[in-house]
């Protein structure tokens, strides 16, 4: 028996193509290196993480935030107001967001797979990760009693107990578990920590880390294929 356990963002879904067009739209130019503009966004997106998972400041507040620093760094024309308008269309634009086929027939063996138990780990404000799981129809593969969002308990990625919980919760042991996720400090690290396998999804392009994930993949072709040559 095996358990996988997913992140959300980046991962079940890839979000950066709405948040680079969600800054177009707003801005009215196109992003020159948006490598760059999601690096800052990304670097952006680990302050104030507590906050926003306590429920003290809302996501459309946060996000507006790391737009307009995102804005501000990367040297792009903008007015103050511009960040929360490039989150309220990011948050519009993610109404329409979807699971891609090839993974959904990737989760479809993986939830029927009587050998494998499947989960998610996945850090933020409560409500706006459950909505995430309602309009991704994530229902169909994960039970939502193996759904575990960050901003529902004491814990923060990538803090131990959140991997021990879900240990409790499959019943087996770190060696039979995977994490898969984008952020290598959140999601891999957190896993490694733990004693767990890791599957990595290095959007970011980085380099070299601290401890080095079993896989490393790079796009969503590649995830999905070390997917199904892991696990399926």
């Amino acid at each position: 028996m095996r358990g996988i356990v997913f992140d959300i963002d980046d991962t079940l879904y890839c979000r950066q193509d709405m948040l680079i067009r969600a800054a177009e739209i707003v801005l009215g130019v196109s992003i020159p290196d948006w490598q760059e503009f999601m690096r800052i966004y990304y670097e952006k997106s680990d302050v104030n993480m507590q906050m926003l998972e306590s429920g003290e400041v809302s996501t459309h507040d946060i996000n507006g935030w790391r737009y307009n620093e995102t804005f501000r760094i990367s040297g792009l024309p903008y007015r103050p107001e511009n960040g929360g308008q490039a989150a309220d269309t990011y948050l519009e634009l993610q109404t329409h967001m979807q699971v891609s086929d090839e993974l959904a027939k990737i989760l479809d063996k993986l939830a029927a797979d009587p050998e494998i138990k499947i989960g998610i780990l996945t850090a933020g404000e409560s409500k706006h990760q459950w909505n995430k799981v309602d309009m991704l129809g994530l229902d169909r593969w994960f039970d939502r009693s193996n759904i575990i969002v960050s901003g529902d308990t004491p814990y923060m990625k990538p803090d131990i107990e959140l991997f021990r919980m879900f240990e409790a919760k499959f019943g087996l042991a770190p060696s039979d578990l995977w994490m898969i996720g984008d952020s290598y400090k959140h999601d891999i690290k957190g896993a490694l920590d733990a004693g767990w396998h890791a599957l990595w999804i290095n959007r970011r392009f980085l380099g070299s880390q601290e401890v080095t994930p079993d896989i490393t993949v790079e796009s969503d072709k590649e995830l999905n294929e070390a997917l199904r040559k892991t696990f399926c």
